[in-house]
């Protein structure tokens, strides 16, 4: 078993003790957030500190036999890629809940299970406010598109921004967010930044409805500083890649029926 700590913590006691124990202690105890291919659970660790008084646990999947070879030889697992991106997004100014360690299991010298432990953020997923309603939020969704650009800015791209990864949290003024499920992302070296054309695809994947893209792009573009044209190239890479998204759902569910 491989361990890695967020140095703030390395040397608590509590900590150190409930990490060793929790991949045997996983399955019975915590309490279920979210269960599917991935398991996310919460814990207490010591109720008296701002942090540990609740973490959460995701453990991701087993992997498939090419991934156990990928992530035992050549690529970092997915824990040990959340985890590195949390202390990065940090110091960029980016808000994610706070790392405290991950553990990756391994069993005859291949990976089998990673598990990424973080605080707890309770704050709501911008879906509840922007995609499920028939009238989004526009304060909201504007707050948001300048959040986007702040990200791009920063060069950080988020590969599953979507609406339910980025929790938004009230202002006196504006809305403040954070980013979870992190593990995805390509962040550049500071002073490097992505394309034009790699954040209008990244934009792409925050939702589905057209009407909110729409305002979020102009107000992504206004924040950007870019000529107001550019919101129709938006547009019509938002448009390919949902065609695109369309034919790959109907590739698979065909060949999954079949």
């Amino acid at each position: 078993m491989k361990i890695e700590y967020n140095p703030e913590y390395k040397n608590n006691l509590k900590v150190t003790e409930f990490i060793e124990k929790l991949p045997s202690r996983f399955e019975q105890e915590g309490s279920v957030l979210f269960s599917g291919r991935n398991v996310i659970k919460s814990f207490v660790i010591n109720p008296a500190d701002n942090i540990l008084k609740q973490v959460v646990v995701k453990r991701y999947k087993f992997p498939n036999a090419i991934q156990r070879i990928a992530y035992s030889f050549f690529r970092a697992s997915k824990a040990a890629r959340a985890f590195h991106n949390a202390a990065q997004l940090r110091t960029r100014g980016i808000d994610t809940p706070r790392e405290i360690a991950y553990i990756e299991e391994w069993k005859s010298g291949l990976f089998t299970y990673g598990y990424f432990i973080t605080g707890f953020d309770g704050a709501p997923g911008i879906a509840e406010r922007l995609t499920e309603p028939k009238e989004f939020d526009r304060d909201l969704a504007t707050d948001f598109a300048r959040f986007a650009a702040h990200l791009h800015s920063r060069g950080i791209l988020h590969h599953d921004l979507n609406s339910t990864n980025v929790l938004y949290h009230s202002g006196e003024e504006h809305y403040r967010f954070s980013i979870i499920d992190i593990n995805r992302m390509k962040l550049y070296p500071l002073g490097k930044y992505p394309s034009d054309r790699e954040c209008m695809e990244n934009l792409t994947r925050f939702c589905g409805r057209m009407d909110l893209f729409e305002h979020v792009a102009g107000e992504y573009v206004k924040a950007r500083g870019w000529a107001a044209d550019t919101v129709r190239k938006m547009i019509r890479v938002k448009k390919h890649h949902d065609r695109q998204w369309e034919r790959r759902k109907a590739f698979l569910k065909k060949i999954t029926f079949k």
